[in-house]
């Protein structure tokens, strides 16, 4: 092993300076943006440079990586930080979160404390119902997880390319061939997956390893190139341009990582390039500078330290946006976490001599301070849990959607709401629960059947989009009653609508047809979906503004199911308060007419599908308006029971209110559903 390069120091105070731009790139986006600002990435690059220089030189020497060891290393330089803010995070969370947030927040805490964020925050991207959640305060520790799971599998990666190496008797070789092959291999995932699943990609490891790759391949590259300074100068500010400029050059529209995280990673790599430049006004020069490398030193904390704040300050003042102003104390109480943490925890703790003499004691250590999190996060839920089950309300109490909506029938003094804000996220139609409704991203179609099975008197297909999804528990309700079979087709985030173009190959159109084709060979005796959607378009001058509208590709797709005989039962949607209910009602149990809504706000006068012309000879169209709304506000709660679980779909128990209503409504336009009625039945599902 005689070719292996001798040992070099791998301190460059440049790499502190860059360290500071991009964690306070991450804050300034955050807090101000809205944009991907590209920091992460370069925190990326830097680690992936850093850690490969380092077992590249442990190889050197021994041959071999003690891969115990730099696990203990990593868990000391860590554990300490991370589980500190996390710590706190979860005591002020005891005092600042509402209720409504705390379930999934602890649940990112274990994940958080296992470092897997990421994997939690993917799962989160693809769950429908989890979309408009409001994020939650350990949201950023999904980059450390990116990074923990990176130092978990990089000495293995290294291990290999030294046995390579060993083969090829060419040491530089067989390790730029292994990691530009890394390099290669990530960046086409991450290009491909971003292009089809941006939301969950964004926080896949796998999408994000060439970033460390490209930093390991300057690590084992750089010293055996002669650059001239002149060079140098020009990558170091070129790069640096890059790293600056990410944030500002692409739109929110642009999708990361994919080929637009190139940009600020190549920008890394150069700066990276530039150290040991002779030039006074280089980029390496400046990003030396000793305010910058000071930040440098405490920018993991930082980081880690930011997002909590912003979080807690926005609950605080109760706002989604801070100008400039809270920004930047937002950022002075972040940095001065930061210091802190840096001065009565890290420094000591680096100082120390755990681990000296024995890296499993710094294991040890990790469990030791993330023992008290899991103890108290596992406590936390079982309350939550106990409490969520202590409700045993008499039904007389809580009519609910039976009675048309007012502020006299919204709350009745001294009767709890059901269900309560803390719960009301959960507060999910069986079918929704079950995993019987198709999941965004995916075409297939699930088919679920409920009610009479053996000897139904009438055949319902619930169809649509997760507003269709709503309305299960009351049919479920009426199908127990006049023994219907109810067979759930649903799919999060797609409706029942056709465009009359060919079709795509989106998940959506491809459900469609397939939705299509099973009803055209069930020949069901109606299709239960809805009607309307919130207007988005452009207003008319002078004339009244349009809230709500019957989209013309829905119209189209009745034609369609009007061409097999096929008929349709739409329901007018519900209205879309557009805040997150159960948040604003646990902050206002006093008024919960605060957190209504102006009628005209969300709803036209008059129910917009009776303007069709012409009118759809195969459906019948209901209007429940009444139960959301009086003449002038909608309403959050009606007859003691919230109506909304998030900022726009309904509890399944306000739901299952509105059978009695329901029922009525639709024997009026189809009374043959209700001619043989017949005795209640199990409502085991199959699928």
């Amino acid at each position: 092993m005689s070719a292996w390069l001798p040992e070099q120091s791998s301190y460059r105070p440049e790499i502190q300076g860059i360290r500071t731009i991009g964690a306070l790139l991450v804050a300034v986006f955050h807090i101000w943006g809205g944009r991907v600002s590209g920091g992460v990435d370069v925190f990326f690059v830097i680690s992936g440079f850093l850690i490969t220089g380092s077992l590249y030189r442990e190889l050197q020497r021994r041959q071999s990586i003690d891969v115990i060891a730099f696990w203990g290393r990593i868990a000391k330089r860590i554990a300490p930080l991370a589980y500190s803010v996390l710590g706190l995070t979860l005591l002020v969370a005891l005092l600042l979160m509402p209720l409504v947030r705390r379930e999934s927040f602890l649940s990112e805490v274990f994940y958080s404390a296992f470092h897997l964020e990421n994997i939690k925050l993917m799962m989160n991207s693809v769950d429908y119902l989890a979309r408009d959640e409001p994020p939650s305060p350990v949201q950023q520790f999904w980059a450390l997880s990116v990074q923990v799971q990176f130092y978990a599998i990089w000495p293995f990666l290294l291990m290999a390319a030294a046995l390579l190496a060993r083969k090829l008797c060419s040491v530089t070789f067989a390790f730029v061939a292994v990691l530009a092959a890394v390099f290669l291999a990530s960046l086409a995932y991450s290009i491909i997956q971003t292009g089809h699943s941006p939301a969950p990609t964004y926080f896949d490891t796998w999408a994000r390893v060439w970033e460390f790759a490209l930093g390991g391949l300057v690590a084992v590259v750089l010293p055996h190139l002669t650059i001239a300074p002149v060079v140098r100068f020009l990558a170091g500010w070129t790069g640096l341009l890059a790293v600056v400029s990410c944030g500002f050059m692409f739109s929110a529209k642009v999708t990361f990582p994919g080929y637009v995280a190139l940009w600020p990673t190549i920008g890394a790599a150069l700066v990276l390039v530039s150290g040991g430049g002779s030039m006074s006004l280089g980029a390496d020069r400046v990003l030396a500078w000793k305010p910058l490398v000071a930040l440098g030193e405490i920018s993991f904390s930082f980081y880690l330290w930011h997002w909590p704040v912003l979080i807690f300050y926005m609950i605080a003042v109760d706002r989604t946006k801070l100008g400039i102003i809270d920004g930047l104390l937002v950022i002075a109480l972040a940095l001065y976490g930061a210091y802190l943490l840096n001065r009565w925890v890290e420094q000591p703790i680096q100082r120390s001599a755990i681990g000296k003499y024995n890296a499993w004691h710094l294991h040890a250590m990790g469990t030791g301070w993330v023992m008290p999190i899991l103890v108290t996060t596992t406590l936390w839920t079982l309350m939550l849990e106990r409490a969520d089950s202590s409700r045993g309300l008499a039904k007389v109490d809580y009519p609910g959607g039976s009675i048309p909506a007012s502020m006299e029938t919204a709350v009745t003094p001294g009767i709890p709401l059901r269900p309560g804000p803390a719960s009301a996220k959960g507060d999910l139609p069986r079918p929704t629960i079950e995993k019987c409704q198709q999941r965004p991203g995916v075409a297939e179609l699930i088919v679920c059947t409920y009610g009479n099975e053996t000897a139904p008197t009438k055949t319902i297909v619930l169809a649509g989009g997760s507003h269709s999804a709503q309305w299960f528990p009351a049919l479920e309700v009426l199908a127990h009653q006049n023994g219907w079979r109810i067979i759930n087709i649903p799919k999060a985030a797609c409706t029942l609508s056709y465009t009359g173009r060919p079709t795509t190959s989106s998940d959506c159109e491809t459900w469609r047809e397939s939705a299509l084709e099973y009803l055209t060979n069930l020949k069901p005796d109606v299709v239960f979906t809805t009607s309307t959607r919130p207007y988005r378009g452009a207003q008319v001058e002078g004339q009244k503004p349009r809230r709500e509208h019957v989209p013309s590709a829905y119209v189209m797709f009745w034609s369609r199911l009007e061409e097999l005989r096929i008929t349709v039962i739409a329901v007018r949607d519900n209205p879309w308060p557009g805040h997150v209910v159960p948040e604003c009602v646990e902050k206002n149990l006093s008024n919960v007419v605060a957190c209504a809504r102006p009628r005209d706000r969300h709803m036209n006068d008059v129910d917009p599908s009776t303007s069709l012309e012409p009118k759809p000879k195969n459906v019948e169209f209901i209007d429940l308006t009444d139960r959301f709304c009086d003449q002038t506000l909608c309403h959050a709660v009606g007859g003691n029971i919230l109506i909304y679980r998030d900022r726009h779909h309904m509890t399944a128990t306000f739901a299952r209110s509105l059978a009695p209503v329901l029922g009525e409504r639709m024997k009026e336009v189809r009374p043959d559903l209700f001619a043989n009625a017949s005795s209640s039945f199990p409502l085991a599902p199959t699928q």
